[in-house]
């Protein structure tokens, strides 16, 4: 593990450096943004505010990348996903302290944010199903038709706090690559460790330079991937406010846009539910993660034939 991504343990902060065409690189920035240990309260690690020199360099680098990675056939991307996957699993324990390190969450959901990375990475491995055209023929007299899915080139990918390898080594990267196009992933702040980590284990199993560089920087150098005419494409997880924010100026620049914003739901409990079973599904989507997720339920709606049986079980459970 990068060293410097280890000091913490011995007391110290660590200084995080950014990546472009695999290269961790020390920021010019003077302004640095604390990561805290949320069991501790104490500052952990620092992560850049990148210039916007620096993020330019790696969107530039993203897109010096593209057309290689693009003419690199399906089966070779798919492969540099398998041997991430066993370096990930042969990694995990690793992982798990580390971001339960840098966001608070205990042991067993830190481990299961990990996990449910690795599952995308697994369904990853799959992309060439994913990217088959199909063709169609005597659509009209004399014409046949065939389609192709083809990369569009350098994404955006703009991910939260609350899950630090899901959403970014997980719902972004691995599709993104694995179709052919490339990345510049601008890592939440407060946890970029995570990230980064995955980032290193992904070079280590083969990842070409410049498919995946990763900043951390303020809103105002995350504006420009809104507006850069080399970002075609923006993924987005986060408020709603910052999603409208992204998807308006993304979407006026002419890019592709995908924001996932919050998403809390309801819970609707009718009297024919098996209870204990739905009353401890609804503990755990409520409490897990301390309510910091799109699945945290803010409302309960109760049948009222049961409505004091399930209220005395809640309690007790």
């Amino acid at each position: 593990m990068n060293k410097e991504i280890l000091q913490h343990q011995f007391g110290t902060v660590a200084r995080l450096r950014y990546l472009v065409d695999n290269e961790w690189r020390v920021s010019k920035t003077a302004k640095y943004m604390p990561v805290m240990d949320p069991s501790t309260g104490k500052q952990i690690a620092e992560a850049p505010c990148c210039t916007q020199d620096e993020v330019d360099a790696a969107v530039e680098a993203a897109a010096r990348a593209f057309p290689a990675w693009r003419d690199t056939p399906i089966p070779t991307r798919i492969q540099l996903m398998f041997r991430f996957k066993q370096l990930l699993d042969a990694h995990l324990d690793e992982l798990t302290e580390l971001l339960a390190t840098e966001n608070g969450k205990v042991l067993a959901e830190a481990k299961g944010d990990v996990l449910k990375a690795i599952e995308v990475v697994e369904c990853a491995c799959s992309t060439h199903y994913l990217m088959q055209g199909d063709t169609c023929m005597n659509v009209s007299t004399g014409y046949d038709t065939v389609s192709f899915r083809e990369p569009l080139g350098v994404f955006a990918a703009i991910a939260p706090y609350n899950f630090p390898a899901m959403i970014p080594m997980g719902w972004m990267i691995p599709f993104a690559i694995t179709t052919g196009n490339t990345v510049v992933l601008k890592a939440a702040s407060m946890v970029p460790q995570t990230a980064s980590r995955m980032l290193e284990l992904l070079i280590e199993a083969g990842l070409p330079k410049g498919v995946v560089n990763l900043v951390t920087c303020s809103r105002v150098e995350a504006d420009s991937l809104l507006v850069n005419p080399a970002i075609k494409g923006v993924a987005f997880v986060g408020s709603t406010s910052v999603g409208l924010h992204i998807y308006k100026t993304a979407a006026a620049n002419g890019k592709r846009v995908q924001a996932l914003t919050e998403a809390k739901n309801h819970a609707l409990v009718l009297e024919d539910c098996v209870l204990e079973r739905t009353v401890r599904g609804i503990i755990n989507s409520t409490y897990g993660c301390a309510g910091q997720r799109c699945m945290a339920l803010p409302v309960v709606c109760v049948q009222e034939s049961i409505a004091d049986e399930f209220v005395a079980l809640f309690k007790k459970l």
